[in-house]
């Protein structure tokens, strides 16, 4: 499959992309990992989280731009360098109240 952006030589690695009510197995679109987040989705699931701040915005965060939160975080846990704790800090430091 090749990335569905215009003109993108990316021809081996691609992400199946999909609308949030889609809930079937075919994918809605595909994308490389570099435009993928350029059109909303999740290089790492291909779930759509545009519009999400702490996806649209995830270094602001401490996050990886392109992963959404689910995704940050696993890669995180599969690298040791996240717990649980760190979870719950993290999402309340940015909290105003």
């Amino acid at each position: 499959m090749k990335c569905q952006h215009p003109d993108c030589p990316n021809n081996e690695t691609v992400t199946a992309c999909f609308y949030p009510d889609n809930h079937t197995e075919i994918p809605d679109e595909y994308y490389c990992s570099e435009h993928s987040f350029e059109h909303g989705y999740c290089f790492g699931c291909g779930q759509f989280w545009s519009g999400v701040e702490r996806f649209d915005f995830a270094t602001t965060y401490g996050g990886i731009l392109g992963l959404c939160e689910n995704c940050d975080d696993e890669f995180r846990t599969d690298l040791g360098e996240f717990d649980e704790e760190d979870e719950f800090d993290d999402r309340y430091a940015y909290a105003d109240y």
